[in-house]
Formats: structure tokens, sequence, C-alpha cells
């Protein structure tokens, strides 16, 4: 065999060292599970017209909505910094005892003014039937509704807060009945009733403008003091 002359031997040289040089790609596992295809979602398998009709744009938000949104922020509570901070109320107390005070002044006025209105002027049918009706209802009612509202407040009870922001609701549409719609049912309204009404309606919407928060604080700190159990403990219990 002819023998290799210096210049191959240096070429055979810089190939071994290329191919040591060069890294070894990985042999493919049979043994590994093929990569799972990206998942489409359901928007992106529907033709576009169905896609649309089934997942419509998020419109941008109203007027009425951004303004709602900036008062409910505004009015927003903070959540309690300790277990054992108060979350009552002292204005929506305040309004409660205010309450109490003007509906007693309010059913002992309203009772004289209609026995006086009703021996001058001669009342319709149905204002005689639907103006006591209405007045015996809100003369059982209130003194409940205040009853929850000073307790769950006291006691920081959403389950008694709660009732009396709904009932607030209901004795102020028959105060709203008291202070507009006799005059059109055909019954005389004196100058004096409109005052009477009207500031209880205030006070009623007082109370719902401060309840609000504060039975949501009530939330916050149940929420803060909730403690979670385990099973074992409540099949014991």
């Amino acid at each position: 065999r002819a023998p290799s002359s210096p210049g191959m031997s240096a070429r055979r040289r810089q190939r071994a060292e290329e191919a040591e040089a060069t890294p070894l790609a990985p042999e493919a596992d049979d043994t590994l599970p093929a990569a799972a295809p990206p998942e489409t979602s359901d928007a992106q398998r529907l033709p576009p017209a169905a896609a649309e009709h089934l997942f419509p744009e998020r419109r941008p938000p109203t007027a009425f909505e951004r303004l709602f949104a900036a008062v409910n922020g505004a009015v927003r509570p903070q959540p309690p910094k300790a277990r054992h901070e108060i979350a009552s109320s002292t204005l929506l107390q305040q309004l409660v005892c205010a309450n109490s005070v003007l509906s007693a002044l309010w059913a002992a006025g309203w009772i004289c003014l209609f026995l006086w209105k009703a021996s001058v002027w001669e009342p319709p049918l149905h204002v005689v039937i639907l103006s006591p009706t209405l007045y015996i209802a809100w003369a059982v009612f209130e003194p409940i509704r205040l009853t929850l509202g000073c307790l769950g407040n006291l006691h920081e009870r959403i389950e008694l807060l709660g009732p009396f922001m709904f009932s607030t609701l209901a004795v102020a549409v028959i105060h709203v009945y008291f202070l507009t719609a006799q005059h059109y049912l055909g019954w005389i309204t004196l100058q004096v009733e409109y005052p009477m009404s009207a500031l209880l309606l205030c006070i009623y919407v007082a109370e719902l403008v401060v309840g609000w928060p504060t039975a949501r604080l009530f939330i916050l700190k149940a929420e803060a003091n909730f403690q979670l159990v385990s099973a074992g403990d409540l099949d014991e219990r």
C-alpha cells in the first residue's frame, strides 16, 4: 500500500477533530408520548358567523355604568385590619334613633290630620280603604324594621341588617303614596303633610346609603373570621 502523504494525514486529523466537536443528535425515543397538538378554543373551531353569535364582543360600558362603578368604588368599605375591629356604623345608629322619634311623631300627626280631614271633607271610598290600610301596615312593620336595624348594627349581624334594608324600601314606597298618590286619587293633601312624609323619606334614603357599605363590611369581617374545619371535626359534631 502506498504510504500516505503528510497533507492527507493532516486533513484526516482535521476531519476527526471536527467530528468529535460536532454534538450528536439525540436519538428519538419511541417510548415517550408524542407532543399533543395545541388546543383550539370553541370560537376557533366554529365558523365566523356562529362564533360571533355565540361569543359576541363585549360592548364598552355606558356612561351610567361608569357612574355607578365610580360611586360604588367611592362607598366601598375597607376590610377590617383586625379580627376584633368594630364594624358597626355610628352614623347608621344615629339615623335609626332619629327615625324612631320621627316615626312616632308622624304616626300621631297623620292619624289626627286624617280624622280631621274626614270630618270636614267627605273622602272617596277607595281612599277610606287604601289609606288606613297602608297606615296600619306601616305602623306594624316600622317598629320591627327599626328593631332589626338597631340590633343588626350593634351586634354586627348581617342576617338582621339585610331584612332591615329590604323593609326600608317597602316603607319608603308607602310614604311615596302618602306624599303624592292621595292627591291623584281625589283626596286632599295638606301642606303640612308634604314635609312630614318628605323628611321620613330623606331618613330612609340616608339609611340605605349608610347601611349598604355597613352590610358589606359585616360580610368582609365574617369572611375574615371564617375558620376552616376538617371533615373529622364535622363528623364529630
